[in-house]
């Protein structure tokens, strides 16, 4: 069957988090005059993320008794490198989408940012009332699209909101394994992507 749809998370997958984590997290241990370091909190993050914590900040904070909490910011994410470039030429041989768990200002990012305009569907869990891993996202995006579950791929860095669901209704799969989720282990063959890739770039010669 040949591929006619690309779906990209955002976060992590085409936006690096990195620095907006870093900034969070010493944001928090500062306003409670913390000893614990970046690095200490972080790697507790990174455990987190490997059991598949839905936030593994919350779950670092919990585990080191923090009761105060820091909103999260997007102001220091940043494209990851290639991203634009990428998505203009995969945009010549396919239709391309979003599924993300992202608000609706998302969509602002995405124009000020040059990307907007190569995504024909864009489904974002707050304009959607729905979120990733639910299923019902991904069917809701191959309804727009008008194909069928094995002419489209997701393409995401969580193994349980992008990976698992998308495979559960028919979809071809790539990890893009960077970010704080690079460090999850499939649960079991469910959890498994059809392919595996570092870096964006590597989607132009995988010939999906």
């Amino acid at each position: 069957m040949k591929i006619k749809w690309l779906f990209f998370d955002l976060g992590g997958t085409i936006y690096d988090e990195t620095l907006s984590d870093k900034e969070r997290v010493e944001k928090l241990l500062k306003k409670i005059n913390s000893d614990i370091t970046y690095d200490v909190f972080y790697r507790e993050m990174q455990r987190a993320a490997a059991e598949y914590a839905a936030s593994p900040f919350t779950a670092a904070r919990n585990s080191f008794g923090i009761t105060e909490n820091e909103p999260y910011s997007n102001k220091n994410e940043m494209l990851y490198p290639n991203v634009l470039n990428v998505i203009k030429k995969l945009s010549a041989s396919y239709n391309l989408g979003i599924i993300a768990n992202q608000p609706k200002e998302t969509l602002e990012r995405l124009k000020k940012d040059g990307l907007y305009d190569f995504f024909k569907i864009c489904l974002l869990s707050e304009c959607e009332n729905l979120s990733k891993p639910n299923e019902k996202l991904f069917e809701r995006a191959l309804k727009l699209a008008d194909c069928l579950p094995n002419e489209a791929v997701m393409i995401g860095d969580r193994l349980e909101n992008d990976i698992f669901p998308a495979k559960n209704i028919g979809m071809k799969t790539v990890r893009i394994v960077q970010g704080l989720f690079a460090v999850q282990k499939p649960l079991n063959r469910n959890y498994i992507s059809d392919y595996e890739i570092t870096d964006i770039s590597e989607l132009l010669n995988s010939g999906s």
